[in-house]
């Protein structure tokens, strides 16, 4: 028997004693016992009322294996004190937690436990730190929170919402030296034209080789150096870059195969072609073979800024349940461009098929160069003008 139903026998019991008695004080006392019921009942309505909890986190992205310090706040509005209040909530496998009461793996996630004593009309703060080691989103909603009733031996559990989310970027790979700027990879000039230099846009100094222009002697850093120092200005020229990643379907029935693993190897080399072209300032369009919005495969558009690779790598993160389609769908796009470009395409695997669709982007004009990630090592294959049905694909160091 459950103390709310204890609680009826007795108010009933001493409601008839005083039924029969006649005594006030014996109805008084029978009544409170229904009272303390009815009360219950309402503290657990009004209980998600009484506690707010906040979150609040040191960083919002960040990059795998970054510890990020989280501060909970938990606050009791209401005049009863709340001793020994447990906060649960679940994180994905991957994260691990320091600084918890308890963290336990379970059912593929790892459950979080906080004790926490809320004194009446108080607030108390609670820390902890908690490393993703994969790229994605941790989020959560809502946290689960269990209490003290007010009967001592029943269950009061209470969902608090929360909005919280932490953007956790892939982990770029190291990739081989690749030239980019005013040359393309296997260092062949852009155009038979002079290079020209734009004065607008400063990139730094050097120090004075015998040819250079006075004009370009920067007199103030030559005089606290003490030898001659010449400015170094940002080209006018730069290639235009198409960088084309190859996704595979998360499982192949076929083959029995997953290819999670190789997908995750794959955005993780994305995302340091995208690291290298933010350094060096270089502008290019990325195109995902995966659906997107109605469309057959993910673009975004042209550009070298900051907001552009923040876009990047955080549709790199958020690269999940994707639907992949074929290459070949993404390469034949690419052959109704009117200019000349150079075309970087990012595959674990190639089929037949795809070959030839990078066999007819060389034949039109375009360079095309394949990041193969087939073996342990990522190499750079240029894709060579071959006639149709021959071979093509060249291996360069």
């Amino acid at each position: 028997m459950s103390t709310r139903q204890t609680f009826h026998v007795l108010g009933s019991l001493f409601c008839l004693f005083g039924f029969v008695s006649g005594s006030w004080f014996l109805w008084l006392f029978g009544g409170f016992f229904f009272f303390m019921t009815e009360f219950h009942r309402w503290w657990l309505r009004r209980l998600p009322h009484f506690i707010h909890v906040e979150w609040e986190a040191e960083q919002s992205r960040v990059m795998p294996g970054t510890p990020v310090t989280i501060t909970v706040r938990m606050t009791n509005r209401s005049w009863l004190p709340l001793p020994y209040s447990r906060i649960r909530f679940a994180l994905p496998e991957h994260v691990t937690v320091e600084g918890a009461d308890e963290a336990k793996p379970s059912n593929k996630q790892t459950v979080v436990q906080l004790w926490l004593s809320l004194p009446r009309r108080r607030q108390i703060e609670r820390s902890f730190t908690l490393t993703p080691h994969r790229r994605g989103v941790v989020w959560l909603t809502e946290v689960h929170a269990e209490l003290i009733d007010l009967f001592a031996n029943e269950d009061c559990s209470v969902h608090l919402p929360i909005a919280f989310s932490l953007l956790v970027y892939p982990l770029p790979l190291p990739i081989p030296p690749l030239s980019l700027g005013e040359t393309e990879p296997f260092g062949r000039r852009l155009s038979r034209q002079r290079r020209q230099e734009d004065p607008t846009f400063l990139r730094g100094i050097r120090p004075y080789m015998p040819g250079d222009r006075l004009k370009n002697v920067d007199w103030k850093a030559s005089a606290k150096t003490g030898g001659l120092q010449t400015r170094q200005f940002e080209f006018t020229a730069h290639p235009r870059w198409q960088v084309v990643g190859h996704i595979l379907p998360s499982f192949e029935p076929l083959q029995q195969r997953y290819n999670d693993e190789t997908n995750e190897r794959t955005i993780s080399y994305l995302a340091a072609v995208a690291v290298h072209c933010r350094r060096q300032s270089l502008p290019y369009e990325l195109l995902l073979n995966v659906k997107q919005r109605g469309k057959e495969f993910f673009q975004l558009t042209k550009s070298s800024g900051k907001a552009h690779h923040v876009h990047v790598m955080t549709q790199l993160a958020r690269l999940h349940q994707y639907m992949p389609t074929q290459l070949f769908g993404v390469l034949r796009r690419l052959e109704q461009t009117q200019q000349r470009e150079t075309v970087l395409v990012v595959s674990p695997r190639i089929d037949e098929a795809s070959a030839e669709a990078m066999r007819r982007l060389v034949r039109r004009g375009h360079t095309v160069v394949l990041l193969d990630l087939s073996g342990d090592q990522a190499v750079y294959r240029r894709i060579e003008p071959t006639p149709a049905g021959t071979g093509g694909i060249s291996r360069e160091g």
